[in-house]
């Protein structure tokens, strides 16, 4: 009997896993194309804003992290706190790259001109 059980748990196993093999296929392809979206989305936006591209550069952070974090400030400054930069060198780039109008595209998304520590 307890063969027959075995024999009978390894054939679900088996189904479960012939059953389970196209969704786990499916989830790394959405995975995929969920990363080209992000890679695609980020782009775009440090094209349109001179200011995040530096933001992002000089901080080594992803803008999109950046802009769905809940206390933009906050992920900001911490951002600053971990940077091997002074916050007077992180400041100088990020106002060099903005250009004229950087800061009010800044302030528009919600974030501090220039960040602080």
């Amino acid at each position: 009997m307890s063969s027959e059980v075995a024999s009978s748990i390894q054939e679900k196993v088996n189904e479960y896993s012939v059953l389970v093999a196209p969704v786990e296929h499916a989830l790394r392809e959405l995975q995929l194309a969920r990363g080209m979206l992000r890679a695609r989305a980020e782009d775009e936006i440090l094209a349109l804003s001179p200011a995040l591209a530096a933001i992002s550069e000089t901080l080594g952070i992803s803008v999109l992290d950046l802009l769905l974090s809940k206390d933009r400030e906050a992920f900001l400054r911490e951002a600053v706190e971990h940077a091997a930069l002074p916050v007077d060198v992180i400041r100088d780039r990020i106002l060099a790259a903005a250009g004229a109008g950087g800061g009010e595209q800044l302030k528009a998304l919600g974030l501090p001109e220039t960040p602080t520590s």
